[in-house]
């Protein structure tokens, strides 16, 4: 193997962990998303299912129904605040970008790892490949730098790609064993 090949091979590792790490912080944005949507939804519903339920079962005019209504304004109210942010700030169209780039770059990690582990292939189709790769990675991550991730992001998700990968962390030269924070800037602090 040639230095070129080792070179090849060495920003496919690289490239695998990026996008991996990327896959796993769009999959937690993904998972936040889709819970807030959730209450909003179980609100939206049980709240009026309940008061219509009060209602029918025993009248309009039942004290139980004044007692819930007591409950329901304001649970009803927070719903509408909580769905109005949603609607704001985009909830439905971020959990749907979320999880289309999870699986986009969990797909591209795993193709760079095959990449790099198959020795099978000529220099040549080596270099093609990781070329077709990194083009596709390059169109993902602009894309992506639409969403900007903090630094305890960044390093949840290179601790969770290295764990996946069974790959020394360069900084603290560890190799996670799980996802409890520690004191390295590269794969622990957040």
């Amino acid at each position: 193997m040639d230095e070129k090949e080792k070179r090849i091979r060495q920003n496919c590792w690289e490239k695998a962990i990026q996008c991996l790490g990327t896959s796993y912080i769009f999959q937690v944005k993904a998972k936040e998303y889709a819970k807030y949507l959730k209450y909003i939804t179980i609100l939206g519903i049980i709240v009026p299912l309940i008061t219509g339920g009060i209602a029918m079962g025993y009248g309009q005019y039942s004290q139980y129904l004044s007692y819930f209504l007591v409950i329901a304004v304001p649970l009803s109210i927070f719903q509408v605040i909580l769905s109005s942010i949603a609607l704001i700030y985009k909830w439905e169209d971020n959990l749907s970008y979320s999880l289309e780039s999870q699986s986009e770059n969990r797909k591209l990690s795993e193709d760079f790892k095959q990449l790099a582990e198959n020795t099978s292939i000529t220099s040549a189709e080596l270099e093609h490949k990781f070329e077709l790769f990194k083009t596709m990675d390059d169109a993902r991550s602009k894309q992506d730098e639409k969403i900007t991730f903090s630094s305890k992001e960044n390093c949840k998700g290179m601790r969770y790609a290295l764990k996946i990968f069974q790959i020394e962390c360069a900084i603290c030269k560890k190799v996670p064993i799980d996802m409890e924070p520690t004191n390295c800037d590269n794969c622990g602090k957040f």
